[in-house]
């Protein structure tokens, strides 16, 4: 059977401008045993949909649809989390984002329904650029794979323990790169990425033994290995183990919406809070009239109410068009935050990121969030600095030159290997300290996410911001829950077509 010329998931078709499809096969074996990777016969006749609701789907191949919007979504949220190093530079948060948006675009164009490799990527780069991007790529595409599963936010392991694992998961050379809780189950899941330009068995075979770590984690959890190759068209491969003491999230249905479960659990939202910090802090380093609100519609109930962290495009959402009928975009701005609000609408902040085709924003109750924790992070840097000074010295320097002589700082130059070592020696330090403030950072999230949800903008950051409509500026909005992102409609190539 041929495949239809979109595809979506459930019954509903992607037909936003950035839309693609993309071929995934789903895989369930106990123990975890990667399965062979299909032909390309195989991938071309992909064609059923992924179905609607949280949780694993059965066996099968799939054609998912898709927008470029969901990955940049993706991109901009998985891997270390850096925000205690940028919490008190909070420009350098725009950079970050640079640095996982634009690789996307240099090495992958759309033509027609498909996603393929650039012809720099294929033939032009050398082998260890290609090396990196397919590590950055299976982060993303990782990433927005959990997301169709209903996984929440998830964390790179070498950022924090997860709830459940023994002391030996800080020391313990080769792990999972993500794990998170799904909150259809409360169960934790570990999540390994693996991605190049033709992702065969062997290193999916590796990444289900760095997947093994049930010595060290001693409660139920789900394994799920997300592999994504590149050749002749971008492709997924998932592999889950079969654990029937985990079960199927898609068997458990939940009636609490994304928001809810934020409005009830604290590490729920600690981990979204943490997230999205690259996302505040760049919206805190942007020049106070460069910020904007723009009003989205909340999300709808039903099943795709169930995965509030999918990315809804905002040009096809209903209650975002309705929205955008009853707000005045002369009126003044706390009125037209206010008409918002009395919609029963979301007043996000917006900030287009210098330099970038981006504009990006969040909710009141999540900016507060944010905000809290980054002043909790800031903290933890002070603490560092202050213990283990010696972790924080700086590289060898030049001084400049007195009466004609070259002097250098008393700092010691150190060895590649000596380097790391510092490196690792200060994130476990750190992950340390994180793990003895948890219960203030969750105090404190809590605290800034109420205050956010029934205050004001001007409480927030001593400003009402005018209303913003990027649509109409020539931005491709989406929307989450609680986030906001938009881009530059030409700045896509969206017409892009292969010779």
């Amino acid at each position: 059977m041929q495949p239809p010329p979109w595809a979506g998931t459930g019954d509903t078709p992607i037909s936003a401008p950035d839309a693609f499809n993309i071929p995934v096969f789903l895989y369930r074996s106990s123990p975890l045993s990667p399965a062979p990777r299909p032909s390309p016969a195989q991938v071309a006749s992909a064609y059923q949909p992924w179905p609607m609701g949280a949780g694993v789907p059965a066996d099968g191949a799939y054609l998912v649809g898709t927008t470029w919007r969901a990955l940049l979504d993706a991109t901009t949220t998985v891997g270390r989390d850096i925000g205690p190093w940028i919490a008190a530079t909070p420009r350098l948060a725009r950079c970050e984002i640079m640095a996982r948006r634009y690789p996307l675009s240099a090495y992958l164009v759309r033509t027609g329904h498909e996603v393929v490799p650039s012809v720099v990527y294929s033939h032009g780069t050398e082998s260890s650029t290609r090396t990196a991007f397919g590590y950055h790529v299976g982060m993303t595409m990782a990433e927005w794979a959990c997301r169709m599963m209903g996984l929440g936010p998830t964390t790179h392991a070498e950022s924090a323990i997860p709830q459940g694992a023994a002391p030996g998961w800080a020391k313990t050379s080769s792990l999972p790169d993500l794990f998170g809780t799904h909150p259809a189950t409360s169960e934790l899941w570990l999540v390994e990425a693996k991605g190049s330009r033709r992702l065969g068995l062997r290193p999916r075979a590796k990444g289900a033994k760095q997947l093994d770590v049930g010595a060290i984690v001693l409660v139920p959890h789900q394994k799920v290995l997300c592999g994504t190759s590149l050749e002749r068209r971008l492709f997924m491969m998932i592999d889950v183990e079969d654990t029937p003491a985990v079960g199927n999230a898609s068997d458990t249905p939940t009636d609490s919406p994304a928001g809810e479960t934020l409005e009830q659990d604290d590490e729920a939202l600690l981990e979204l809070a943490r997230s999205r910090m690259l996302t505040y802090l760049a919206l805190a380093s942007l020049p106070r009239n460069g910020l904007r609100i723009t009003a989205v519609g909340r999300p709808e109930e039903g099943p795709a109410a169930e995965r509030g962290n999918l990315v809804r495009p905002l040009e096809s959402d209903r209650t975002t068009t309705e929205l955008r009928r009853q707000v005045t975009p002369d009126a003044e701005a706390e009125s037209q935050a206010e008409a918002i609000r009395q919609q029963n609408g979301l007043d996000m902040l917006a900030g287009r990121l210098p330099g970038t085709d981006l504009m990006l924003g969040m909710s009141r109750r999540l900016y507060g969030a944010c905000r809290s924790l980054a002043y909790a992070e800031r903290r933890i840097v002070a603490r560092v600095r202050e213990e283990r000074p010696m972790y924080l010295e700086g590289p060898l320097r030049v001084v400049p030159p007195t009466d004609g002589v070259v002097a250098q700082s008393l700092e010691q130059q150190m060895s590649a290997g000596s380097y790391e070592k510092r490196v690792t020696e200060v994130q476990e330090y750190m992950r340390e300290v994180r793990e003895e403030q948890r219960h203030e950072q969750l105090r404190a999230v809590r605290e800034g996410f109420t205050a956010g949800d029934s205050g004001s903008w001007t409480s927030l950051i001593s400003l009402a911001p005018r209303l913003a409509l990027p649509r109409e500026e020539g931005f491709l909005e989406a929307a989450t829950t609680d986030t906001y992102l938009a881009v530059e409609e030409e700045a896509l190539d969206l017409d892009t077509e292969i010779d």
